[in-house]
């Protein structure tokens, strides 16, 4: 199927298989970030235009059973930041665009979880919640109730505005997988590159030895 960005017009093709079927769903435009709200329409009959696998989608309003749908260059990895801060947010997205991701932002917590539910994120970049009423204790919460199976496919990246970057022992304890210092968000690159690489290698090692067993 084919949609075109209603801010940049950028032509977007979308895998037939992803499309959620008889849903609305959101596209964030990867050429300039606009998130598309869609709609499919009928499918023409046949003889009279388009094939079914090239439905045009139009944009439309929001639905309560809409589904995300993101929309990846090829070969890019995906990637949810969901900070408040908005100069945070561009720093944030531009390392990720450095080292070959595609980020996404969110800043509603409670689309993040739906995101998160859906699925597709290789990391996750989320501000740490700063009090009880801060919405994106969803966010924690949601994560700390994954399956170790799930947990072990997104690599929780936590920015905190108290604890120092790669401090482990808040990492354990605050059940995330790398702490970034809010003041460190600038050389966040190396670090994240690192110890992505280093979570790779264990779960690999860890996946095999369960395959020796048996037990995978």
């Amino acid at each position: 199927m084919k949609i075109v960005c209603d801010q940049c017009q950028a032509a977007l093709s979308l895998p037939d298989e992803k499309i959620p079927q008889g849903k609305s769903f959101r596209v964030q435009c990867p050429r300039c970030r606009h998130t598309i709200l869609v709609r499919s329409t009928p499918s023409e009959e046949p003889g009279t235009g388009l094939p079914p696998h090239d439905e045009v989608l139009t944009a439309e309003g929001s639905a309560d059973d809409d589904a995300f749908l993101d929309v990846l260059e090829h070969g890019a990895k995906a990637a949810l930041v969901c900070l408040s801060d908005v100069r945070h947010q561009a720093t944030v997205v531009q390392e990720l665009n450095d080292m070959g991701f595609q980020p996404y932002v969110e800043d509603d917590p409670d689309r993040a979880v739906r995101r998160l539910r859906q699925g597709g994120y290789e990391v996750l970049v989320v501000g740490e919640p700063s009090d009880d009423k801060d919405r994106r204790h969803v966010i924690v919460d949601f994560l700390k109730a994954l399956p170790m199976a799930q947990r072990r496919t997104l690599f929780t990246c936590l920015v905190s505005p108290r604890d120092r970057t790669m401090d482990s022992l808040a990492a354990f304890r605050k059940e995330v997988d790398l702490i970034i210092h809010a003041d460190d968000l600038e050389k966040m690159q190396p670090v994240l590159q690192r110890e992505l690489k280093s979570a790779r290698s264990f779960y690999r090692l860890f996946k095999e030895a369960l395959e020796e067993r048996g037990q995978l």
